[in-house]
């Protein structure tokens, strides 16, 4: 691997590709504004933003195992949160990036705590699984062994009333909305989790999930090279989404300015 693997994993990931362009689109320019992701991981969410948008940005990471992995890569700036009680002053940000809440168990405290830390008229941004009836693949996760467990997730995701909802009760005003990836990029996703879960339950090396540090994916560098060699497939075949414009995406992004 190289130096930099978080951003050599992620970009042979269709889908954090498509996050990016969808922050590209649609995130303000944040230069002279102090911004924060919270549910930083690996870090490379909050660097390409610190590249493309300007601004200072912080990374907040969820979970412990994720620190240093971000403050190596990152170099500066990063903090554990904790989102029911995140350790900033009030109207200290212009923009924070909430990437994760499925993974928070409190979610309404979670947006209360955004809300507080916000600068009057900042900003929140949001992806997260997207939860509707007619999104079927999310149904097929649970029945081909990706439970909520091994996704780390409380919920599998929001329905775009739902988050408006949501929002509104914690003091934002909504601003715009929308949906990508859709089926087949979503498909290839579950393919690829599915496969992996499948092989970790039988070598019992790896995680339940796809890899995501370095020493998983040292661990399973044969997999690594073939999945590496069939990517560029891959993503010909999540461009048939391109057909599919009428329909739902199975990551939900919002926008929304504190009241």
């Amino acid at each position: 691997m190289k130096q930099n693997w978080q951003v050599e994993l992620s970009s042979k990931s269709i889908k954090k590709t498509q996050k990016y362009g969808i922050l590209s689109q649609f995130m303000l320019r944040c230069d002279g504004k102090l911004c924060m992701e919270i549910g930083a991981e690996t870090g490379v969410v909050t660097n390409y933003l610190r590249q493309e948008k300007g601004g200072r940005w912080i990374a907040g990471v969820l979970a412990e195992k994720w620190y240093d992995i971000s403050l190596e890569f990152l170099k500066r700036d990063v903090h554990q949160i904790n989102p029911t009680g995140i350790d900033f002053p009030d109207s200290t940000f212009d923009i924070v990036l909430a990437s994760r809440p499925e993974h928070i168990y409190d979610d309404t405290m979670f947006f209360q705590e955004i809300n507080r830390i916000l600068k009057p008229s900042g900003r929140i941004f949001i992806l997260t699984p997207h939860n509707e009836p007619e999104l079927f693949l999310n149904r097929l996760k649970e029945k081909i062994g990706l439970t909520l467990e091994q996704y780390d997730h409380y919920r599998p995701g929001y329905g775009t009333c739902e988050m408006q909802d949501k929002l509104r009760k914690a003091g934002f005003v909504m601003e715009k909305s929308g949906s990508y990836c859709r089926f087949f990029t979503e498909l290839i996703e579950l393919l690829l989790n599915a496969s992996y879960s499948f092989i970790s339950k039988r070598k019992k090396k790896y995680g339940s999930y796809r890899p995501a540090t370095r020493e998983e994916i040292s661990k399973n560098k044969l997999g690594y090279m073939v999945y590496s060699m069939i990517f560029p497939l891959l993503r010909v075949i999540s461009l048939l989404d391109y057909l599919l414009p009428f329909t739902a995406g199975y990551v939900l992004y919002m926008q929304a300015k504190k009241e």
